[in-house]
């Protein structure tokens, strides 16, 4: 193998493993569990495959594992419609997938299908095709193996991927306005919005170049996949270290934006299914006065009850104890507050210290992980982390100036 293609796939399978970890990070790690970060782990998920599958015609893997051949292809074509719903989801502040959203994924089952034939082959048969691809692999585009007539099939997923990252764009237009007007976190939402705008933008860019291929067919100037890989490995990359390097964009937008573009404010969700009243399609995002409700519900239990001094005290144990969906109260803390659960918990375990030591001088004599403990910190590393974003001050130096220090 020569050099160059050996430096070539090592570029996509490290590109692909920072994906992977990624989406592992985003669905099962991250403290933030709203619904469209699960949507962007799943569009992380699917382009990290469809890249490391892709790549993997660069060397003599599926000579090897014959039936292994495509299997990134069913997540490669829902690469556009999920980037269409994660933008769209987080726009629009959802918890739930509407009721049609299924359909956007139907013309990607019914293009799979034409694969059906060629998984059932035998390997000797797939090797076939196999070995044409890597002798000219401008073939991996022309799909001869699927039922479709060379090319159509690419035709298909340049057409529908880039209509629907035209509609993405759209999205931003249409909502441009309202967020960068919006009163309430100007300046976390504007941060949000640009994020959008930037990752709207390199979603239209690479399915811009499939396009380019079904209209001016340029792989004829150069070797069209190792561009396409090329452009999602750094897709990849781009996302990885814009989320890492601002997770707090992955809380959502602060603020109730509705009624939607268009929309007048009567028409916006209501509390129809609480009321007993029938409705063709349960809501998808939290009304003004639902949030209102919850506000109220959460700051008087917290004031009460004082859940928070629980050590380990969990989203899903406040959910019980509020008899709100879970899913609706991880959305409304991050909209209502622009944080995650957890910081939300230690900005008042941190409020309650300080209560706590103003009133009573004697605490003076705690250690810090006394006091952290006092108020349901896990460790005190948590404990002093939690006091500098909350004060801007370490533990000693802002718990000394209560004390008259």
């Amino acid at each position: 193998m020569p050099p160059s293609i050996d430096i070539f796939f090592s570029v996509v399978f490290v590109s692909s493993i920072i994906g992977i970890l990624t989406a592992a990070i985003l669905f099962f790690a991250s403290e933030n569990e709203s619904f469209p970060s699960r949507i962007l782990a799943i569009f992380m998920l699917s382009l990290s495959f469809a890249t490391i599958t892709g790549g993997a015609f660069y060397t003599d893997f599926f000579l090897r594992f014959p039936h292994l051949t495509r299997l990134g292809l069913l997540p490669s074509v829902c690469i556009s419609p999920l980037a269409y719903l994660y933008v769209r989801t987080v726009l629009e502040q959802e918890y739930r997938f509407k009721k049609y959203d299924f359909l956007l994924f139907i013309p990607i089952v019914v293009y799979a299908a034409t694969f059906i034939p060629y998984y059932l082959l035998p390997a000797s048969e797939k090797l076939v095709f196999i070995r044409r691809i890597l002798a000219d692999r401008n073939l991996i585009t022309l799909e001869p193996e699927g039922l479709l007539p060379l090319g159509w099939g690419w035709m298909f997923r340049a057409g529908y991927s880039f209509i629907l990252a035209i509609l993405q764009l759209k999205l931003l237009l249409d909502y441009r306005k309202k967020i960068l007007k919006n009163p309430q976190g100007l300046l976390h939402n504007k941060k949000i919005f640009d994020w959008l705008t930037y990752f709207s933008a390199l979603v239209f860019s690479m399915f811009l170049i499939l396009l380019l291929e079904v209209v001016l067919h340029i792989s004829r100037f150069f070797e069209l996949f190792r561009l396409v890989s090329l452009t999602l490995c750094g897709f990849i990359v781009f996302v990885a270290i814009y989320l890492f390097s601002r997770p707090q964009i992955l809380y959502g937008l602060t603020g109730y934006l509705q009624p939607k573009p268009g929309e007048n404010a009567t028409d916006s969700n209501t509390d129809a299914e609480e009321a007993g009243q029938s409705v063709q399609q349960r809501p998808t995002t939290l009304t003004l006065e639902q949030a209102k409700r919850y506000r109220n519900q959460l700051e008087e239990f917290f004031d009460r009850e004082k859940p928070f001094l629980k050590a380990g005290y969990k989203v899903k144990q406040l959910s019980d104890d509020l008899d709100i969906p879970f899913y609706q109260l991880s959305a409304f803390i991050n909209q209502e507050y622009g944080i995650n659960f957890n910081e939300l918990i230690n900005r008042y375990r941190v409020k309650y210290l300080e209560k706590l030591v103003q009133n009573n001088p004697e605490y003076s004599q705690y250690t810090l992980e006394a006091l952290g403990k006092l108020a349901g910190f896990n460790s005190r590393s948590t404990f002093i982390a939690a006091v500098k974003k909350n004060t801007g001050k370490t533990p000693q130096e802002y718990f000394g100036t209560l004390f008259g220090g």
